[in-house]
């Protein structure tokens, strides 16, 4: 694969002018000025930082993985007479660098402003980052093979390394071991398992005489797999949190992890990856308000579901939960649920390339700022 046509899957993900590579970078550098001119200093475990890296990462490339926009450049380079190990090396190259530099590093921008690392944590994160980029397209197609076991494995080796053992070398050289097995592996994977279609592969016909809004909610959630497996990863994160924020002493951490579990942006983006659905609800009479309502109590169901394991995990970690953090969990499913679909109302994504700029796009951090901000005025 010619560094020309690398160059035009890159700017397939990020723009013409490389306008998601910019953006990258500029909040990365206006979130690490503001954070460390602010003087906001916390003392954080270098693990949570490791764990961070590749768990992210990771996200980010198999939604990349996923995604149907830049399938037809694909396509078209695989009509091309291109060496089949050059292109599989060259995508994966292409997307980890994209996942990397475009998602990753204003995550990185933020773990470095707020806490001092010296530079073999800073390294290990990097290369725990890099590590992701190599393993999850492995992982993506042992998956798509129905081959489960092998992945699930791995993943609990490499997350008890960073969880369990903590040394800054052991996790580097799980990460360059995985890393090497990855290559290993990819020199004998055919450039035509990345692709597909479509997300959804079944139409789903409801057949009823009663149907619904919140029917066709639930059927759209269900028919396609990212909604599922991002609400599963949320769910999964409101487990591992109340043992991460334990860690973080000086300041009551609960009503932070209420404000970071109500961001499952792919049900939060409906109108906005969908744009027949919102042409219909906007033409249709009185449309607007049953949606609102209707769309705006899914959300909340979805939020509350996962904070209320939030809490429980919390109370059997680190015990302490009253009524009151109960009503704490409502109101910051609730207020993230009508702020959601106000923005999505309002304010429609336009213009994305790729399902993870739809769900990565700035305006997903309004309602996350607005629920950190309250819950830091909750954990004073």
């Amino acid at each position: 694969m010619t560094v020309k046509n690398m160059k035009a899957l890159f700017k397939q993900l990020s723009g013409a002018r490389y306008e998601s590579l910019r953006n990258s970078l500029l909040a990365s550098v206006v979130v690490f000025a503001a954070v460390y001119a602010g003087e906001w200093k916390l003392k954080i475990a270098p693990f949570i930082l490791y764990f961070t890296s590749a768990l992210f990462t990771a996200g980010i490339m198999w939604q990349l993985l996923n995604g149907t926009r830049h399938m037809e450049t694909l396509r078209g380079m695989l009509m091309l007479p291109l060496e089949n190990r050059s292109l599989v090396f060259s995508y994966i190259t292409v997307l980890g660098a994209y996942a990397l530099l475009t998602k990753t590093l204003p995550v990185w921008a933020l773990f470095f402003a707020a806490a001092d690392w010296r530079g073999t944590e800073i390294g290990a994160a990097l290369l725990c980052g890099c590590m992701a980029c190599a393993v999850t397209p492995i992982f993506f197609l042992m998956f798509r093979k129905r081959k489960v076991m092998l992945p699930v494995f791995l993943t609990v080796c490499i997350l008890t390394v960073i969880l369990c053992i903590r040394q800054t070398a052991a996790i580097m050289t799980a990460d360059l071991v995985s890393m090497a097995g990855a290559i290993w592996y990819l020199y004998s994977v055919d450039a035509g398992d990345f692709l597909h279609t479509s997300a959804v592969e079944k139409t789903v016909r409801y057949t009823g005489r009663a149907g619904g809004l919140t029917i066709y909610l639930m059927r759209y959630l269900m028919a396609d797999k990212s909604y599922c497996i991002n609400t599963a990863g949320l769910c999964a994160a409101a487990c591992f949190l109340p043992y991460l924020f334990g860690e973080i002493h000086g300041l009551n951490m609960l009503p932070f992890g209420f404000a970071v579990l109500c961001l499952n942006t792919p049900i939060c983006t409906l109108l906005s990856a969908d744009t027949n659905l919102e042409q219909a609800i906007r033409v249709l009479p009185d449309q607007g308000i049953r949606f609102f309502g209707r769309y705006c109590l899914f959300i909340f169901i979805v939020n509350g579901f996962v904070s209320g394991i939030y809490l429980c995990g919390w109370q059997l970690v680190n015990g302490g939960v009253t009524l009151a953090d109960a009503g704490m969990a409502v109101l910051f499913a609730l207020q993230s649920a009508v702020l959601s679909v106000l923005l999505e109302w309002a304010l429609p994504i336009r213009s994305w390339k790729t399902e993870s700029d739809l769900w990565h796009h700035p305006r997903k951090y309004l309602v996350p700022f607005t629920m950190l901000l309250l819950a830091g005025l909750l954990s004073q």
